[in-house]
Parts: structure tokens; C-alpha cells; sequence
């Protein structure tokens, strides 16, 4: 797994012009579950053809009752995390096995009737590493999308060697990805056709793809896996806590700055994001994370000082030298007992007995992983092992208690494990 307004009402004016017509659609391709037995069944890929842009009521709520007798659809959002500080949904992909289309959800008024089709119980939503489109989709209109395939999650089950959406099309379908537009502006408008074109092709070909890889599956008896992970990312909108960890604090090499270090950081970002957020750009644009670091580490109090640093360029010395120098004086200036104190992670006292069981468990875990053409990782992370070593669980019932493993990693690598302890 994109508040935008320029230019939009060229955008919608253009749109008006459109037409789109929608007729009943023909039932289907069969996939490789409904075919006949010992029928021939050939990967399709959908052909190349323009997918029409919906922006407008009409054609949007008849698109919704056409799709509500689907059965399985693919999906892909385009945000605009990249440029935008307001992270919002830009372009919404929508496939069956024969169509595509591409919904505007800037233009059109409300996508309601797109979440109940995705929240149906008799719908599949195909989805290439859902995880960020699940998250999104719940935070910008509460949407739970209730039955998902995630072709990543597919292709790592069948060990698939490389799991990116542009390998795996080459691989299966000889098709190539354009990457022209992974960092494009989707809120920006209008869209081009070159742009309507890439987004288009992250779904199109999606259930084919969803095929191939359900079928290994199968012929694995790692469906009922497959199983297990989507229905929990499925869950993850809505039981994932949110991170409270400050966001100064989220940046890469913060923990490393001392209290009084981190008091000027902690102003630095807060002007930083006031910033970004009245301008609806992306932080690092408005300065970027290292200079904020530099700065923290190396406060100073003149123009002529902040101009040398790298990464200060003439823009923004002319827009917001004065504001930075405020912003580290206020930081210079914070009272000791105010200044932000990294939380030191849980210390353990060393424990041979325990390191022992962890290597012994990593043995099992790779050499199963080796005999199955698994990641270690399917088996058991690392830091499973160690949370399994710790709880020493004498039998499955207890082994399954321990928070986060999976019923099919009790059921199928328990046994094993077990014996290691």
C-alpha cells in the first residue's frame, strides 16, 4: 500500500463532458476453483483498453449497482502521502476479471455505496499488500472491508522468491509495470492519461494474478494459511492501537540526541508541522528531517550561521529563517524538567538457560523452513522464538497462548518447536 483544490473546477467542468455507459455485464471468467474438474484452465490477463475516469454521481452510483452482483473485485488506492502533510485518498482502482475502472474521490461527493460492496460478506476484495489500503480506506471513510485475498501475503505463503506486484506480473503474465508515477501528486488535477494508464494496470490483471497464486495454495495446503493472515489484517484498522509515541520522536536517529538536544528538536518539529499542515504539504519539503537533527544537535542564534548548514536552502531562508531561530531558542530555553526523555527499552538480565532454548528453537524453525521453502520468518520471527522461550509452554494448548503466533504455525510447526524446548 495520496486537500487538494487547484484547478479542480476545470477538472469537474471536463468531467461533465464524459459519458460513460454501463451494460449488463456477461457472468464472470471462470477462476481455477469453479472450473471443472480436470478442465484446462489458462491464465487470463485482461487486455489493455482505456479504463473510464468516474467523477460524477450518475455514473458512479450505476457502476455501484453493476459491481454489487460481483463476486470478486480487485483494489488499489493512489494517495497522496508523498506530497500532501493531510494524507488523503487521490485515485480509487477498481477491477473484475474483464473491466476497469478509476473513481475520483475528490470530485465525487460520497463513495458510500463502495463500502458496502467491499463490507459484503459475498464479495472478495484482491488487494497486493492491503495493509496500507485497509488502514487508509477505514481512517478517510470508516470502511471495513470484510473478506480479502493480498497477493503479497499469497506469494510469500508460496515463497514466491520476490513479492513486489511488478515481479510477480512479469513473472506470470510477461506483463511490465510502469513506475513512472510512484511518487505523483494524485491530488493534484487533472489527472493525465498517462496517469489514469499506470494506475490501471495496478488492478487490472490483479485476479489473474489472485488465480495463479491461489491455486499453489492449494496444491501447497497453506490455503486455510492464507486464510488465517487475511482475516487478520482484515481486523487491523480497527484493533491497531495508535502509535503515541511523539512525532519528533519518530525520527530516525532522535533516540540518539541528548534531553537537552531533544528539547530543541521537539520545537523545531512542532513549527515544522504547523507548517506543512497550513501549506498541506509534506514535512521533509517544508525542511528536512537531517537538517532538523543538525540543528537540534548545533542550535544557533543568527541568520548568517542557520544560512551555512546544508539543506537550508535561499527558499527557506527567506520564508522561515526567523521562525527557526524562535524555534530553537525556545528549545535552548526550556526548563531541564521539561526536557523530552527518551524511554530506555526493557533490559533483560542474561539468561544462558533462555539463549540456549532460543538457539535450539532457531535450529527447528530454520531446518523446517529449509525442508518446507518457507522464509524463517512464516515459521516463527526471531522474537517469537524468544517470546516462546520465555513462556516455555509444555504442549499446544499452552503454546498457543503465546500472543501473536498463528493457529496454523501452532498446528503445523508446534510439534516441532516443542521438541526444541
Amino acid at each position: 500500500m495520496s486537500f487538494c483544490k487547484a484547478l479542480i473546477f476545470i477538472y469537474l467542468s471536463i468531467s461533465k463532458n464524459q459519458k460513460f455507459a454501463f451494460e449488463p455485464r456477461p457472468s464472470p471468467l471462470p477462476s481455477k476453483e469453479n472450473a471443472p474438474d480436470g478442465a484446462a484452465y489458462p491464465s487470463f490477463a485482461a487486455p489493455m483498453q482505456e479504463a473510464p475516469l468516474i467523477a460524477t454521481p450518475a455514473p458512479f452510483h450505476a457502476l455501484m449497482g453493476d459491481l454489487a452482483q460481483e463476486t470478486c473485485l480487485a483494489l488499489d488506492t493512489e494517495a497522496s502521502s508523498f506530497h500532501r502533510f493531510h494524507e488523503r485518498i487521490g485515485l480509487i482502482q477498481l477491477s473484475n476479471r474483464k473491466d476497469t475502472w478509476l473513481l475520483d474521490p475528490m470530485a465525487l461527493t460520497e463513495v458510500e455505496g463502495l463500502g458496502a460492496i467491499l463490507g459484503s460478506d459475498r464479495m472478495e476484495t484482491v488487494i497486493h499488500d492491503a495493509d496500507f489500503d485497509l488502514r487508509l480506506l477505514k481512517r478517510m471513510y470508516g470502511f471495513r472491508v470484510r473478506n480479502i485475498f493480498d497477493t503479497l501475503i499469497a506469494a510469500e505463503l508460496v515463497n514466491e522468491p520476490e513479492l513486489g506486484l511488478a515481479s510477480l506480473m512479469k513473472k506470470y503474465f510477461n506483463i511490465q509495470l510502469d513506475k513512472r508515477f510512484q511518487k505523483a501528486d494524485w491530488c493534484k488535477r487533472p489527472l493525465t492519461r498517462d496517469m489514469l494508464n499506470y494506475a490501471a494496470m495496478d488492478t487490472r490483471n490483479l485476479i489473474a494474478l489472485r488465480d495463479e497464486l491461489a491455486a499453489q495454495l492449494k496444491a501447497k495446503g497453506r490455503m486455510d494459511w492464507a486464510k488465517e493472515e487475511f482475516g487478520l489484517l482484515t481486523e487491523v484498522p480497527f484493533d491497531a492501537k495508535e502509535d503515541d509515541t511523539p512525532g519528533f520522536l519518530r525520527m530516525k536517529g532522535a533516540k540518539t540526541l541528548r534531553p537537552k538536544e531533544l528539547a530543541v528538536l521537539k520545537e523545531l518539529h512542532e513549527w515544522r508541522t504547523g507548517v506543512a499542515s497550513k501549506l498541506d504539504r509534506a514535512a521533509f519539503m517544508v525542511l528536512g528531517n537531517d537538517v532538523l537533527l543538525e540543528l537540534a544537535k548545533s542550535p544557533m542564534q543568527s541568520a548568517a550561521e542557520l544560512g551555512k548548514v546544508k539543506g537550508v536552502g535561499p527558499s527557506a531562508m527567506e520564508k522561515y529563517a526567523p521562525d527557526i531561530l524562535d524555534a530553537m531558542q525556545r528549545g535552548m530555553e526550556m526548563p531541564k524538567e521539561q526536557w523530552p526523555r527518551v524511554e530506555k527499552p526493557k533490559r533483560y538480565p542474561r539468561d544462558p538457560e533462555l539463549e540456549e532454548r532460543v538457539k535450539r528453537l532457531k535450529t527447528a524453525r530454520d531446518k523446517m523452513a529449509l525442508a518446507h521453502e518457507l522464509r524463517p520468518g512464516i515459521i516463527a520471527a526471531n522474537q517469537m522464538l524468544m517470546d516462546i522461550a520465555r513462556a516455555k509452554p509444555h504442549d499446544a494448548v499452552e503454546l498457543a497462548q503465546v500472543p501473536g503466533l498463528r493457529r496454523y504455525q501452532v498446528q503445523e510447526f508446534g510439534p516441532a518447536l516443542l521438541a526444541a524446548l
